[in-house]
Order: C-alpha cells, then structure tokens, then sequence
C-alpha cells in the first residue's frame, strides 16, 4: 500500500491546529549549531504560525562558538566583525514533537536554509540534505 504524504498546506493546517490546541502559548524552536548542539528560543505561537510560511531570524552566533559558549576567532561566516547579525531559518514541520520536562511545550527543529542566502552551508542539517 503506497502512503500518500499531505502537501504542505496540510500539513501547516494540521500544525496549527494542534498549536491552537495547547495550552502553551509558546512554541520552542531549535537549530544545530556548527557542533551539532542543539540552540533553541522560544517564539510567541502567533509569530511561528505565521513563520510557518517564510523565513524567520536566528542569530548567527551559533556558528561562531564552541560548546561552552566560547567565541571562535577567526571565523569568516559570523562574528564580532558582523554583529552576530541574524540569519534566516526554516522550520522544518516534520519535526514536531511536545516537551514532557516543560509542560509539553510543542517543538520544532529549524534549519538555516534561504534562498537569499549564500553562506549558510555551514548549517549541519541543510548539509546533511544536500548529500
């Protein structure tokens, strides 16, 4: 039996729906920083429904330290010579899971993937897609 996977707008429906739903009125989202650790913010439900469709800011640093929160020197991608400036990420709605140790806050991974931007290939998971 072949499965027929729902389109995106399904799917961002769905997700709404099960936002609207939660008690929470924040949703945690995180993305792999250069280490594969996992960086995460909370955004307002209002303002990652309406990223659901476009891009929103993450700040750069989480290219330009170490796992103890050490800035790199040297780093081109990001760094005091750029403000640590924010670069435009995606959610990934697959992703979505609830946070039992915080109340079942819903979750989401996000990836740095733009097609405005060209020096984001340094972003673990866009890499890992590209293979």
């Amino acid at each position: 039996m072949t499965r027929i996977k729902p389109s995106n707008h399904d799917r961002q429906k769905e997700i709404i729906s099960k936002l609207k739903a939660s008690t929470s009125t924040h949703v945690k989202v995180a993305v792999a920083d250069i280490d594969g650790v996992l960086r995460g913010k909370f955004m307002h439900r209002d303002k990652f429904i309406s990223s659901l469709d476009d891009e929103f800011g993450f700040c750069s640093v989480v290219f330009g330290w170490d796992v103890n929160d050490q800035v790199y020197d040297n780093v081109e991608i990001t760094g005091w010579h750029t403000g640590y400036g924010d670069f435009p990420a995606r959610i990934d709605g697959n992703t979505f899971r609830k946070i039992p140790w915080q109340e079942d806050v819903p979750f989401f991974l996000a990836d740095f993937e733009s097609s405005h931007a060209t020096d984001q290939n340094v972003c673990p998971r866009a890499l890992l897609k590209i293979s």
